[in-house]
């Protein structure tokens, strides 16, 4: 006996019309534009913490330094060569070589602490004293030190080309999220607060610095 087979018709769900699928895409746009910027906000703080982090382990090594060489901090660095102009103020060479910080190529990476704001450089060094310009030593570099130091809040202040008068022992810093903006590149940097780096979207170095008896100071 032959037996009808049923079959039940095959429907198909209602398709997007341009409308439909132009408003999706506009939501997911509008969407987008609202969380990209926190996710830039995100991805700044996560580095300034690491920053300061690194900047804290560049002191110790700095302090583990001067413990071990009668309380001197090595000499800043310097260059007027085209190639290597741009690493002014680099981290110490003798840290790397001494095994402080780890080794890195030459051509202004001897040591190997890349500021996570300036790839290619490393974080930036200062100390008034002694100076190698070029490879070569000779004269002093001079930090300006504010009245208030270590609180820096002064407009005033002063410069200061010797270690052993100035109040200011050693100081490392970062270029910060802007690190071609004036107050980053600034050469009164990095000590005064009006040079220093306070929010996300905020252009200024992010510093860590000694005083005279080995104290050491941080910006918020």
């Amino acid at each position: 006996m032959n037996t009808a087979v049923s079959q039940r018709p095959y429907s198909l769900g209602r398709a997007f019309t341009v409308i439909e699928l132009l408003m999706v895409v506009a939501v997911i746009a509008i969407l987008a534009a609202l969380l990209l910027p926190a996710l830039a906000r995100g991805r700044e703080k996560a580095k300034v913490a690491v920053v300061k982090v690194e900047l804290q382990q560049i002191g110790l090594a700095l302090e583990m330094y001067a413990s071990e060489h009668e309380g001197r901090v090595p000499p800043v660095r310097e260059n007027c060569n085209s190639d290597l102009v741009l690493h002014w103020c680099q981290l110490p060479l003798e840290l790397a070589l001494e095994g402080y910080l780890p080794r890195g190529p030459q051509g202004g990476l001897a040591a190997r602490f890349e500021d996570k704001f300036h790839p290619g450089h490393t974080y930036k060094y200062a100390a008034p004293g002694p100076v190698i310009l070029n490879n070569t030593p000779g004269g002093s570099h001079r930090m300006w030190v504010p009245d208030d130091f270590p609180v820096n809040q002064s407009t005033n202040g002063a410069w200061h080309l010797t270690n052993s008068t100035a109040p200011v022992k050693w100081a490392v810093w970062s270029l910060g999220p802007q690190p071609n903006s004036d107050r980053s590149q600034s050469a009164r940097a990095p000590l005064p607060q009006w040079t220093w780096y306070r929010k996300t979207g905020d252009s200024g170095v992010i510093a860590r610095w000694a005083a005279r008896d080995g104290t050491q100071f941080a910006t918020p």
